[in-house]
């Protein structure tokens, strides 16, 4: 009975903190998801990184996650998401309301997902360790991502995404690092773990 009793309330517990936040499809009235990916771009960030941030996120999206197949399909509606794409990443000079709407509306939006790369960058740094000689090669990227209505421009979901990446190469008496991963796919790997952390998010509460 205790123990009955025990799984009732944490049944209940789940529930309620499953519902906390409305899932998106409820807020924008919607089972069929349009929305798209803009960057809202970053001075002190290299362009050709933003973009890449924009590829990694759209890529991360496109896999609909196991967990979200089970929800809708065992006591949950069917919620279905449309990633409108286009091969030159659109870039916003701000973020408000209206910017979002006026995208929203060109291009049939239920929501927009925008991006700001906040920091993405490498670095390389040598040791010594015995009589063998380390290079070591790092990449961090945090993301900030806001989804909006695109019929509204209100503020649906927000966070700070970050992922990282390294690498190590040891040999004895020379530096070497040909078989290091260049910084370049360093930094899109540590891109995608952010996209990733943002995906699940994404696709748990849509």
């Amino acid at each position: 009975m205790g123990r009955f009793l025990f799984l009732a309330v944490f049944i209940l517990l789940v529930g309620c903190a499953g519902t906390a936040r409305l899932p998106i499809h409820k807020v924008v009235d919607a089972t069929t998801i349009r929305t798209k990916v803009v960057l809202l771009q970053k001075e002190d960030v290299e362009l050709a990184y933003q973009k890449t941030a924009v590829r990694e996120f759209e890529a991360a999206l496109l896999k609909e996650p196991v967990g979200h197949v089970l929800r809708t399909t065992f006591g949950g509606e069917r919620v279905d998401l449309v990633l409108i794409t286009r091969k030159e990443v659109q870039t916003i000079d701000s973020f408000s309301p209206e910017v979002v709407i006026e995208i929203g509306a060109k291009s049939d939006l239920h929501v927009l997902i925008v991006l700001e790369p906040l920091k993405v960058y490498h670095s390389e740094g040598s040791s010594r360790r015995g009589e063998e000689f380390c290079v070591t090669r790092k990449a961090e990227a945090i993301v900030s991502v806001k989804v909006a209505d695109a019929r509204k421009g209100d503020v649906i979901l927000a966070g700070v995404y970050d992922g990282k990446a390294e690498a190590r190469q040891c040999s004895k008496g020379i530096r070497r690092t040909d078989r290091l991963p260049t910084p370049e796919a360093l930094v899109v790997k540590a891109l995608k773990r952010a996209a990733s952390k943002f995906s699940k998010e994404f696709w748990s509460n849509l």
